[in-house]
Parts: C-alpha cells; structure tokens; sequence
C-alpha cells in the first residue's frame, strides 16, 4: 500500500464499522490516528450484516478479509417466498460477477477491523472520551472533561445521532419516521437443528426473503452457521426509537406476524422473551454538505441507510476508503481542504444515490395482497431469465452500481479531475432509475403521471406510486 507523502495526525471520533475502517486505512499508510470513543469500553451490537463486494475489495487490499471469512458464510442463494405459505416466489443464485457476498455478526466484522486497526504502532484507542465540541478551522476537539484534543484533520465517524453533524450543519438533523420499525434475532444453531424445517435454514448457505402485505421478513445464518440471524420488518407503533438496543416485545412480534408461514412463527417462538430488540426506521433527507473546514463526516452522521439494499456498513467503509487515499495523496497540510472537496465530491451523490435506492424498495417489498403485488411476484418468478428484478438488492443493474463500485479509485479520479461534477455523476443506478421511471413491479410502463421527481443538486430521486390505470 503507497504511503502518505504528508503523515498527518488524525483525529476519528467514534469508534464504530466506519470510525475502525478509517483508523485502519490511514494507519496503514503512514498518519498517527486517535480514536475518541465516549463509552468506557469497545462493544459493537447488532446482529447479521451482509459484506457486500464493494466492500470485501476493499477488506482484501487492507489484509482483513482472512478475519472476515474466518467467522462468516458465503451465500450462494437467495429465496423468495410468500408470506402467509412461504411458496416460492423465486430462487435467485448470488450474482459472483463482482465477488463474494458474505454474510456475518456484526461483532465479528466490528472485531476484525478492530484487531487489525488497533495492531498499529500508530492508532491509538482512546476509551471514555465524549467529544463535547469541535473547532473546524484548527482541526481540534475539546472532551467532556475539558481536554483539548489537536490534530490536522477531524474525521466524524459518531453514528446516526452524530453530535459533531449538528455542529457542522449548525442545525439539528431532522430523522422522518418511516412507519416501519424492525425485530432483530439471533438464534443459535441448538435451537433449530432438532426441527427439519428449520435446520435446513441454518445449514444451508441462502439468505430467505418472506413479502407480505406492509412487512417483510430477511434471514440467512452467520458465524459459520452457528447462528441464524433473523429481520422482521413492520410497521412502527410508534413505541421504540431510532436506537439498536431498544428492547421489543415478544407478544407484539408475535401479533405482526400472525398468520404467516410456520417457518416465520416457529422462528419466533424459539426467542427468548428477554431477548427481543427493536429498532425504529427513519428516513434521513440528504445533507448540504459532509464537510467544514478541516472536518469531515463519515457513515452513519452523514447518509444514514435503510437496511432495504445492506449498503449502510458498505458505504461507511467506502468513505473510510475515499479518506484513505485522499489524505495520502496530498504534498502539504494546505491541501486538507482540497481533499475533503474531492471526498464530497467521490462519495456523495452515490450515498445519496443509494439511501434513495432502499427508500424505493421499501415500497417494493411491503405491497398489500392485489393486482400489483401479483405482477410483482410474477416478476420475481420470471427474473432468472430476464435479470431484471423488482427487489433492487438483487436486481442485477443494481448489483452493478452497488457492488461494482471501487472507493478508492473514484477517490483518485475526483482528485484528478477526471469525476463529474456532482450535479452529473449520478453513476449507473439514477441514470437507469431515471430512464426507467416506473414502479418497480411495473417494467417499463409509463403512467399518465411522471413517478420520478429528480432535483439535481443532491442527484435525488424520490419515487410516487401511482396505481396503474389497466
């Protein structure tokens, strides 16, 4: 890996998937990083994660992917099935094109990124660290217990409720509920082996898809299958928040999903009343800007994501990746600003891009029973033969944006110059969401009034339904 021709001291706050993969690259190439965590020890929560190709290119030129692979599963299936008999509505195999699509805890990837940021001579952890205030001309930090913390670049890895965010934007970013919330459940392997139907989930390497009317169930096991990692995604009562830790109930998940196919609720039963985590879905509008002086916001402070297309994790590590490279390139501290433009300027529009993707297939994937959800399971069954499919995570013109994207080297090309300007580098995906503006399980059929609303500055596009008129 090339060197940085100016070793910088970097300062990442937060300690997260996005704060560890940015400590890892820039300590990998030479700068000093301080990592500011405000709780008193590393813990990463959460459940399965998908490790998504963009991703693993990049794990595989930093020396992480060993880690990955030692704890996780490589899918080779997807199903898709009905919710209320769990008939099969397709079987797609996992598109190889661009490389593995892997699935793990997230403790498991968390703790790779962790091993091998921290076995640098020059990252530092820092535990007990809230950052309380920032100064964005001098790149410094002050701690809640006074500490002034300096350095020549502030990187902003503090998550969804970024607090450096709102001092950047100097307003508070306004999270939109959604109307959907989701259980997370983790099952060991124990649990299922003794029941046939449910073993073959665990032991075979597919993630499961179950579409039912306003919800929709996603599962595949991780950590060698010795866990299954199950996602019910429903509509929000309006009783949990935007956290990953707030604690659900068994009898509510079980009412959600009432009817469902047995391998839904047999599933359920097996969760221990305890154990049941819900996590409330909000849309985040895309941000004027990432960046302020010598600060610069990463992952979740800046794009949150809908967990619709498994992009959040992915596009943290491709800002960590961007940074990475770009901070390395510079020859002088004077061109800090000049490498945080080309940061916004690599990375933006495709977050943006890709938060809208997951705001579509939200709609997609929560049809009520009718003519529309017909034509899209009809759509689903004939997908093998025409690659085209109504869930954009496993439509193959938006796997080639998603996982066919190199961080690193769209990083170089903005600071070259030879990137668009962001009001044209929508990539692939909005070019072909653009000139297919349809509902997503009516191909290629225009109604009488236009469902795509496009504004230019942020390359985002916000998606109608408008019932068919036949």
């Amino acid at each position: 890996m090339e060197q940085a021709k100016t070793p910088l001291q970097v300062i990442v706050v937060g300690s997260g998937i996005g704060g560890m993969a940015a400590a890892l690259t820039l300590g990998m190439r030479g700068h000093h990083v301080t990592i500011l965590e405000s709780a008193p020890k590393l813990m990463e929560v959460g459940a399965g994660i998908q490790v998504s190709p963009n991703m693993l290119t990049l794990f595989d030129r930093w020396g992480v992917s060993p880690l990955i692979h030692a704890q996780d599963v490589a899918l080779e299936h997807i199903h898709v099935r009905r919710w209320e008999d769990g008939s099969m509505l397709g079987t797609l195999p996992v598109n190889k094109t661009y490389g593995q699509q892997t699935v793990i805890h997230r403790a498991d990837l968390h703790n790779a990124l962790i091993e091998q940021a921290l076995a640098l001579s020059n990252v530092e952890l820092r535990v007990n660290s809230t950052v309380t205030g920032v100064q964005f001309d001098h790149a410094a930090v002050q701690l809640a217990n006074g500490t002034i913390v300096k350095g020549d670049i502030v990187i902003a890895a503090d998550g969804i409720k970024s607090a450096l965010r709102d001092h950047l934007l100097e307003e508070a970013s306004v999270a939109v509920p959604t109307g959907d919330a989701a259980y997370r459940i983790m099952l060991p392997r124990s649990a299922l082996e003794n029941d046939p139907e449910l073993k073959a989930l665990v032991d075979e390497p597919q993630a499961t898809r179950w579409l039912g009317p306003g919800r929709h169930v996603i599962a595949y096991p991780v950590r060698n299958h010795d866990l299954y990692n199950v996602v019910l995604l429903h509509p929000d009562n309006h009783s949990v928040e935007e956290s990953w830790t707030t604690k659900g109930s068994k009898q509510a998940m079980i009412d959600n999903y009432k009817g469902w196919d047995r391998r839904v609720t047999k599933l359920i039963d097996l969760v221990p009343d305890d154990e049941v985590l819900e996590w409330k879905l909000c849309l985040h509008a895309p941000l004027k800007t990432w960046i302020r002086g010598s600060v610069a916001l990463i992952g979740d402070a800046c794009h949150p994501m809908l967990p619709y297309v498994a992009q959040g994790a992915a596009q943290a590590v491709e800002d960590a990746a961007a940074l990475g490279v770009l901070l390395s390139t510079i020859s002088s501290r004077d061109e800090i600003p000049l490498a945080l433009k080309a940061y916004e300027q690599s990375r933006k529009p495709r977050a943006d891009t890709v938060q809208q993707s997951g705001s579509e297939n939200r709609i997609t994937l929560h049809l009520p029973d009718g003519p529309e959800q017909r034509a899209r399971d009809e759509q689903f069954r004939s997908s093998l033969q025409s690659g085209s499919n109504p869930d954009r995570w496993t439509d193959l013109e938006t796997q080639k944006f998603l996982w066919g994207w190199d961080a690193e080297k769209a990083a170089l090309d903005a600071w070259k110059g030879k990137l668009p300007s962001s009001s044209t580098s929508y990539l692939p995906l909005a070019r072909y969401l653009l000139t297919n503006p349809r509902t997503p399980w009516q191909p290629r059929v225009r109604t009488a009034a236009p469902p795509v609303i496009c504004d230019l500055q942020y390359v985002v596009c916000t998606f109608k339904h408008v019932p068919s008129s036949t």
